[in-house]
Formats: structure tokens, C-alpha cells, sequence
């Protein structure tokens, strides 16, 4: 419990003290980037702690932001339209998973994108309450009985607070019974079963928070962009974000955030050198993939471990005790 508490507040410091160094364009580009790693996050969840690979998990996120878009238009409390963006995308996600667990691997896969284009053209079909392909515009305003938040500051602060507490609660689920259950059920299935455990109860569980997270993430982007539109369910989308999952680690709660943070980065910084910033995201999987040593975080893990045996090593050498000879010598 400690060593959560030091890392939730060493998030909340990195949080607050980074609008002190970053100039307007960096803050907009960490408060997008803190909203996607939420959404990244809630995709690792399901890739790395139960072993399910989903194309569709843009269609939660979609879910999330039209919500606030649409509802938004008749009622503009804050709380209500984050509330049902997380119930009604988690209500999806425990009735589709109720079908989608009972396949596994290339079928779960395939499922999932055909639901994630089957949202994606619902959105694209439903023109009065959706605007169609030109998308729609957010009239909601985010306000939590403080003042309207629309400077970037604010919001900057909003997203961030609400990144570390969507971190505090996979923590929490990660190492409770049922995290440790989840991830015993991806590593052995059969054997969790002939345990007694029922897996599917474990794997709907997961997936229906990986989709009210997912549904969080996209309520918090339509506040943040103002703006919605289809792309936002579409298979592309989902494929970005399994990008982010694999660069920065699957397996880990900061390793998909870390995943957004460099894909956002070059997505944004790197575009305005070369529009062919796509390859340089494309060579960093690669290469990441052949190393097979796990995403950036997973390098960094192996890093520390090296500094720290190194440092060992060393401080064994220097204790050894030097022979009267060698010393002569």
C-alpha cells in the first residue's frame, strides 16, 4: 500500500508541477495525451492482465463521447453525462462480452472489430442525432460546480487528476483476488477452471471495466475537443491505440500510458517536420517487436536492473580482501 501511495503521489506532483516548464502548445498536447493514456490503459488491461486482443475497443471510447455529445444537448450536468457515459459503455460492454468471451484468440479478435465497425456505422447512419460523417459539434461545457472549465490549464488539470485516479483504480483491481484470478486465467486457463473458478465470470468482469474506462476516456475527449465524429469507433483507431499498448508494454499499468505519450508526441510534434512520422512509429514497433524484450517500459525495467547489478558487482569487487602479495605487487 505504500509503495501505491508514493506512486500516486509522485503522479499527482508530475501532474502539477508540468504546467510550470510546458508553454500552451505543451499543455494541450499532455491534457490529449493524458485522456488517451486512460484510454490506453483500459485496452492493456484486457491485453495484459487477460490475454484478449480487441480491434474494436474504439468503439467504447465512441460510445463515451457521443454520449456527452448527443445527451449533452438537454442536460449539462457534468456529473450525470460522465456517470452515463461510464454506466451506459460499461452496460455494452457486459452485454457484447457476454458473447464475445466465448471465443478466444483470431475469433475474439475478429468479433470485436466487426463490433467496432457495426458502432462505427451506426454512428455514421444515425445523420439527425449524430450528424453522420461530418460529425457534431459538443455544446455540453464541463463544470463541477465551480465554474465553467475552459481554459487549457483547467482542463489540463481535470485530465490529469482523472488519469491518476483511473491508475489508482487498476492498481487497486490489478492486485485484488479477482486482478490476480484474472491474470491466473490468462496464464492457465484449463488449470483456473479445474480450480473451480469460473473464467468467464473473471473475463466479462475485466472487459466490462476495460469498457467503462474506455467509455470515460472518450466523455473526457468530447469535453476536451469539442467535436466528435465516427472516427472515433472505427477499427484505424483501435488499431492506434494497440499500438500504444504495445510500444510502451503490455503486462503493465504505466506502460500503455507511457505508449500514448510517445505516439501522441510524435503524432503531433513530429508531423510538423515530416509527414512521415508513421514510419518512425512504425520502425520503434518493429524494432521493439524483434528485440522481444517487451515495450519501452519493459526496457527501462531491464535498465535499472543492469545499473543495479552493475553497482552490486562492483561494490563486491571493491570489498573483496587484497592478498599480502598483490598488495606488493
Amino acid at each position: 500500500m505504500k509503495k501505491l501511495l508514493l506512486g500516486v503521489v509522485l503522479l499527482i506532483a508530475l501532474v502539477f508541477a508540468m504546467p510550470l516548464v510546458l508553454s500552451d502548445f505543451g499543455i494541450n498536447l499532455a491534457t490529449e495525451i493524458y485522456i488517451m493514456a486512460i484510454f490506453a490503459m483500459s485496452l492493456g488491461l484486457i491485453m495484459g492482465y487477460a490475454g484478449m486482443v480487441s480491434l474494436g475497443h474504439a468503439g467504447f471510447f465512441g460510445i463515451g463521447a457521443y454520449t456527452v455529445a448527443v445527451i449533452g444537448q438537454h442536460v449539462a450536468n457534468t456529473y450525470l453525462l460522465l456517470l452515463l457515459s461510464v454506466v451506459i459503455s460499461g452496460l455494452i460492454a457486459l452485454v457484447t462480452g457476454a458473447v464475445f468471451i466465448r471465443t478466444s484468440k483470431f475469433y475474439f479478435l475478429m468479433i470485436t472489430l466487426a463490433f467496432g465497425q457495426l458502432l462505427y456505422v451506426l454512428f455514421w447512419q444515425l445523420k439527425p442525432w449524430t450528424g453522420g460523417a461530418d460529425g457534431m459539434s459538443v455544446s455540453a461545457v464541463m463544470n463541477f460546480g465551480f465554474g465553467e472549465i475552459v481554459s487549457p490549464n483547467a482542463l489540463y488539470y481535470v485530465m490529469g487528476i482523472a488519469f491518476v485516479m483511473s491508475y489508482f483504480l487498476l492498481y487497486l483491481f490489478v492486485g485484488s483476488p479477482a486482478g490476480k484470478i484474472t491474470r491466473g486465467v490468462m496464464e492457465n486457463e484449463a488449470r483456473m477452471s479445474a480450480l473451480g473458478y469460473n473464467v468467464r465470470v473473471y473475463k466479462l468482469l475485466v472487459y466490462t471495466l476495460s469498457g467503462s474506462l474506455a467509455g470515460l476516456a472518450g466523455a473526457l475527449y468530447a469535453y476536451f475537443n469539442v467535436f466528435v465524429s465516427p472516427d472515433l469507433s472505427s477499427w484505424m483507431f483501435s488499431g492506434q491505440v494497440m499500438v500504444m499498448v504495445i510500444i510502451g508494454g503490455v503486462g503493465t499499468l504505466l506502460g500503455p500510458a507511457l505508449g500514448a505519450s510517445v505516439f501522441v508526441y510524435l503524432q503531433n510534434f513530429m508531423s510538423t517536420y515530416t509527414e512521415r512520422w508513421p514510419m518512425i512509429m512504425g520502425g520503434l514497433l518493429v524494432a521493439l517487436v524483434l528485440a522481444g524484450k517487451g515495450g519501452l517500459i519493459h526496457w527501462l525495467q531491464h535498465g535499472r536492473r543492469f545499473l543495479v547489478f552493475r553497482k552490486q558487482t562492483g561494490e563486491a569487487v571493491s570489498q573483496q580482501p587484497v592478498k599480502k602479495g598483490e598488495a606488493v605487487h
